[in-house]
């Protein structure tokens, strides 16, 4: 088989372990460059114009495949565990590869995992482990990874051949007393007579009507923050709601959870509203209106204690309980609306419809408790720590996720996700994260006159 006639893009992704380490990874990228693979890394361009961010979602656009480098430093800041402000080159390439796998459904077709030394392969991080990796130790680990770029495999599957034909073993049997075979007409069984059946007239079976939604009992209020920026708070009413989904392991089991009455932001928070209490606006993309996003979880907290200075009410990030039952809204679909995907494009921005870029907030139909965006835009942090098996023993009543954990969860799906961007959809990110689509919905623990 020849190899493709365009030759692949390749990005390199790795972390600046030692000068040993960049110059092996530049040794690998020239050689791929003089195989005729279009291979690009961050040494090829020591400045870029537009600035290492930007750069390298091009890179990630771009490539058709990206070669991650594992070592023990680059799964370290991969997942998070580095201290804070080393390797947000490795963070931010993480972060972006976490969020194509989520969105895809883990279906893998471009990220690589290479080693150089069979020794690092416990640090392929947890999100690559199951993808089929290359060690790059002599030339045959080497080709196997020129092959796969190239698509050009080391053995070929053969064309499928015709069928045998055989005739019955029991069409022909050879008697004892004879030096011939003869034909025997196949053995009829006879079967049982059909009992009579007595026709029974079935009995009208009278479904109860679902319960009524909740009603609401508070009352929905506004927040002044001052120059003409207001912040919109739905109540919500308490109830019952089954919470999760069969989907996806760690949307599972459906179980009952009941909340207390509590306080939604009508909207996202937008970039005005962070700009009044912070006094100053983290976003990439701009506007008053848009939501606000490169928000870590510490960011969003933060945000929430001096909003709660600034106003003298309680604010703070919803559970993940309250996320869902505010955007259920007494719904038990797969979105507020319904199953029918094709109605998401008048709720939400999503990868289908949002061109790349986030959207003024409240320009998508709102659910039947008035909230807009809870499907799209950017994705929302919650206060809860992230734990795959929590629902399998949550609490029936107020759950507040893990007392601990590494990760942070998040919701809603965003303007780079697909139709996934479910109501029972959960992500979960180390809280230092900051990307252009991490954004923040606030709650009201107790409004007070």
């Amino acid at each position: 088989m020849t190899p493709e006639p365009n030759p692949p893009k390749v990005f390199i992704s790795y972390s600046h372990d030692s000068r040993l380490h960049l110059d092996r990874v530049l040794e690998l990228a020239d050689r791929l460059r003089q195989e005729g693979i279009d291979c690009n890394l961050d040494q090829y361009e020591p400045a870029p114009a537009e600035g290492w961010p930007r750069w390298m979602d091009r890179q990630f656009q771009d490539a058709d495949f990206i070669l991650v480098v594992c070592t023990e430093t680059y799964c370290r800041r991969f997942e998070g565990r580095e201290e804070h402000g080393k390797g947000q080159g490795v963070k931010w390439e993480g972060a972006i590869i976490t969020d194509e796998l989520y969105s895809n459904e883990s279906v893998n077709k471009r990220f690589i995992p290479v080693l150089f030394s069979n020794d690092e392969v416990v640090h392929v991080p947890q999100k690559l482990r199951h993808y089929m990796r290359h060690l790059l130790e002599g030339d045959e680990g080497y080709e196997e990874l020129y092959r796969r770029l190239t698509n050009q495999p080391r053995v070929i599957k053969p064309s499928l051949g015709k069928l045998r034909s055989f005739e019955p073993v029991n069409k022909l049997r050879l008697l004892p007393s004879e030096d011939r075979q003869q034909e025997f007409a196949p053995i009829e069984e006879k079967q049982p007579p059909k009992p009579h059946r007595k026709l029974v007239t079935p009995e009208l079976v009278i479904v109860p009507p679902p319960p009524p939604k909740p009603r609401v009992s508070h009352q929905n209020f506004t927040e002044d923050l001052g120059k003409g920026v207001r912040l919109e708070m739905i109540a919500i009413p308490g109830g019952t709601f089954q919470m999760g989904s069969d989907e996806y392991d760690n949307e599972k089991p459906i179980h009952p959870v009941t909340l207390s009455p509590f306080h939604i932001g009508k909207y996202q928070i937008t970039q005005a509203q962070w700009q009044a209490v912070m006094l100053n606006n983290p976003s990439h993309f701009k506007g008053d209106n848009l939501p606000v996003e490169q928000a870590s979880w510490q960011m969003a907290t933060d945000f929430c204690r001096k909003l709660s200075e600034k106003t003298g009410q309680e604010y703070r990030l919803p559970t993940e309980a309250e996320w869902e039952y505010a955007c259920r809204a007494g719904s038990t679909t797969r979105y507020c609306f319904g199953n029918d995907e094709a109605l998401l494009k008048k709720y939400a921005w999503y990868s289908k419809n949002a061109e790349s870029k986030t959207h003024p907030v409240g320009e998508k139909w709102p659910n039947d408790w008035g909230l807009h965006d809870m499907h799209g835009n950017v994705w929302e942090w919650c206060q809860d720590w992230y734990d795959e098996n929590y629902y399998q023993q949550s609490p029936k009543e107020n759950p507040q996720g893990p007392l601990s954990g590494e990760y942070l969860v998040l919701r809603g799906g965003s303007w780079n996700i697909n139709i996934d961007c479910r109501s029972a959809l959960r992500l979960w990110l180390d809280p230092s994260y900051v990307y252009h689509y991490l954004g923040v919905r606030v709650v009201c623990v107790a409004r007070t006159p």
